[in-house]
C-alpha cells in the first residue's frame, strides 16, 4: 500500500517527466530565415516554395503547388527577406522566382529557357532544367537558421 508521502512524490517525478518530455517535443522546431539577393529590380514579389520531400522538389515545376509552406515576398532594395517559423526538423529544399508582374507563373521562353530570375536553396545549380534535389536540400536541426539565396 502506498504512503501518501510516497504517493505524491510519484505524482510529482510524473509530473517532472511529462513537462521535460513536452519541452524536448517543443525544441523540435526551429526557425529558417531566408535573404534572398541579386533581384534586378523591386517589382513584383519574390515566389518561395519550401519542400520536405524530394518527390515533391522534383515535381514541382515552379508552381509551388506541392510545396510544405509557399510564400510570396515583396521585394525592398533588391532583396527579400522571409522566415519560415515552426518549421519541424528535418530535409527540406528551395525553388524561388522572381515574379515581376505577379502572375504567379514561371515564365519560359524557347525550349524552357526562364525568362526570369530564379533560386534554389544551397545556390545550387541545374543543367538543362533545376538544380537536383541532392544539391539544393540542407537539413534543419537547430532553433535558428539562415540561408542566403543569390537569383541565377
Amino acid at each position: 500500500m502506498l504512503t501518501k508521502q510516497l504517493y505524491v512524490g510519484l505524482l510529482s517525478a510524473l509530473v517532472v517527466n511529462s513537462v521535460c518530455l513536452l519541452g524536448a517535443m517543443a525544441e523540435q522546431t526551429g526557425n529558417l530565415m531566408v535573404h534572398v539577393t541579386g533581384l534586378k529590380n523591386n517589382t513584383g514579389s519574390v515566389r518561395i516554395a519550401l519542400f520536405n520531400s524530394e518527390p515533391s522538389y522534383t515535381s514541382d515545376k515552379f508552381t509551388g503547388e506541392s510545396a510544405f509552406r509557399r510564400e510570396i515576398v515583396p521585394i525592398k532594395n533588391n532583396s527579400a527577406d522571409y522566415t519560415f517559423v515552426n518549421l519541424p526538423f528535418g530535409d527540406y529544399a528551395i525553388k524561388l522566382f522572381h515574379d515581376e508582374d505577379n502572375s504567379g507563373k514561371f515564365e519560359t521562353g524557347m525550349f524552357g529557357i526562364p525568362k526570369v530570375q530564379y533560386g534554389f536553396s544551397n545556390n545550387a545549380h541545374g543543367k538543362f532544367g533545376p538544380a537536383g534535389y541532392d544539391k539544393a536540400m540542407f537539413h534543419l536541426g537547430v532553433a535558428e537558421q539562415k540561408m542566403d539565396i543569390e537569383m541565377q
